[in-house]
């Protein structure tokens, strides 16, 4: 196997290909904020009511003190494995490993929703702007085989992609904001979600399972800690730089959205279909053909988010493979491209077929498979969050690298003991997200638990070198 030993080259990936402002753009159009905006902003409001800007901002701060102890960990360690890179280092090479296989499970799970999400909305394009219907299976098999095309080929041609795509939906959500603030709002501007003294706390908490769900991707920029220009620096900034850029969209767009509703107009809003409100305030605004230009972007939203996860689960599976926990040959690295090319094929089979399957079942896109994909997603990630936080105090103790107290302790504890709690309440709320019952809610995270157990074994069992031998030093 390629890189088993000392003596042997380690497969890497090629150097110097992503700079900061690509990295931001990966991690951006993995998080989708029209998408989020107009998808989930409105199940915000009818959970938390004018609560919801505070949901999103509480969930930015939290992220930004998890990437304290993350970005720390980011200068030692510059691997595609990133979480499980983290983890190893800390916790020691089998808990590295489950990390591993059980990262790689979330992230193409939630390929799998935003492929599927993004068939239905391409679907409906089609029949509204060309008359043409054509089943969201199509569509969606059509879109994974071309992120897959360009996951392929070198990453900053995505990375290029992907700027031009997340411009255009920032670009309209700023031209309606600044639509809402010239013209106000029918009960005027408002403050209420920043007074404590309003402050529902049962609906809060349930409020934050959804505020915490739609910042996943952010922790994307470690996974590309080999590829970037000068690791050391270009990961923590672009980390910092993309919680606060989504924390600052959707506190701020989810109180526009909530001016432009007119808070004392909300329970009628929400009463109709909550897919239309944000389309709505857009249309009341802007004018329809804006909006039917928010609809297309909305669809070109959900594929940057679908070549975002194609590509960090191309990663995992070169790093996984690097370590011979999955077969060598994914672990080749295209001598054109510096890119992963086997991984990449392997990755887009598998998201294809999956897409293939659903559509064969007939499970409803939106309804079904991406609440079914995603919710497991959100879960895995909080967990290697928790378990990356107690790796950098753990590793930055031994080391006993010169850290400040906050980047090695205090920082990444505060954060394992938030985002365990987090984790919880959303296991307590999972009903809210998925629409099922306990057996359900069980069936879905199985592949979760097969992930760990999988994992944990593998790398317990296999006689490989570790992880760390693939690392910079700092």
């Amino acid at each position: 196997m390629t890189g088993t030993t000392q003596n042997q080259t380690v497969p890497k990936l090629r150097s110097g290909t992503i700079s900061t402002r690509h990295l931001v753009f990966f991690v951006l159009a993995a998080a989708a904020p029209l998408t989020v905006l107009a998808g989930f902003a409105p199940i915000a409001y009818m959970v938390g009511g004018e609560l919801a800007p505070l949901g999103y901002l509480i969930a930015g701060l939290v992220y930004l003190l998890f990437s304290v102890g993350f970005t720390t960990m980011s200068r030692y360690v510059q691997n595609a494995g990133a979480f499980s890179a983290y983890i190893r280092k800390g916790l020691g090479p089998t808990a590295g490993s489950g990390a591993a296989l059980l990262a790689y499970t979330a992230y193409t799970l939630g390929q799998m929703g935003f492929c599927a999400a993004a068939g239905l909305f391409a679907s409906n394009a089609l029949q509204q702007f060309l008359g043409l219907s054509v089943h969201w299976g199509i569509s969606a098999v059509v879109i994974g085989l071309a992120t897959g095309t360009l996951s392929y080929f070198q990453v900053n041609i995505g990375a290029r992609v992907l700027s031009v795509l997340l411009l255009a939906e920032i670009a309209i959500l700023f031209a309606l904001a600044v639509a809402v603030l010239m013209q106000g709002g029918p009960n005027g501007f408002s403050f209420t979600a920043l007074d404590p003294a309003t402050w529902d706390i049962p609906k809060l908490g349930s409020l934050l399972v959804l505020s915490f769900l739609v910042y996943v991707g952010f922790e994307q920029t470690a996974v590309y800690g080999e590829e970037v220009k000068a690791p050391r620096t270009t990961v923590p900034k672009a980390t910092y730089l993309a919680v606060a850029l989504l924390t600052i969209i959707y506190v701020f767009m989810s109180w526009i959205i909530l001016m432009a509703i007119g808070p004392k107009n909300l329970d009628q809003a929400l009463s109709g279909d909550l897919s239309t409100i944000v389309f709505d305030v857009n249309t009341g605004y802007l004018g329809g053909a804006m909006t039917s230009i928010m609809q297309l972007l909305v669809v070109t939203s959900f594929i940057a988010g679908v070549l975002a996860l194609q590509n960090a689960g191309t990663r995992y599976l070169f790093s996984m493979a690097r370590d011979g926990l999955m077969p060598t040959r994914l672990a080749r690295v295209d001598a054109r491209t510096g890119s992963p090319g086997q991984a990449a094929v392997v990755q887009t089979t598998i998201t294809v077929v999956a897409i293939i399957a659903f559509a064969l079942i007939g499970l409803d896109p939106y309804k079904q498979v991406v609440l079914w994909t995603n919710t497991p997603t959100i879960l895995a990630v909080l967990l290697l969050q928790i378990a990356t936080s107690i790796s950098a105090v753990v590793y930055l103790r031994k080391a006993r690298h010169q850290e400040r107290l906050w980047n090695r302790l205090i920082a990444p504890v505060l954060s394992a003991i938030v985002m365990t709690f987090v984790l919880l309440l959303i296991l307590t709320q999972l009903n809210l997200l998925t629409a099922l019952g306990p057996v359900g809610n069980v069936l879905i995270c199985v592949p979760l638990m097969l992930a760990i157990i999988i994992g944990l074994a593998t790398g317990r069992n296999a006689k490989t070198r570790t992880t760390s031998e693939m690392e910079v030093p700092a």
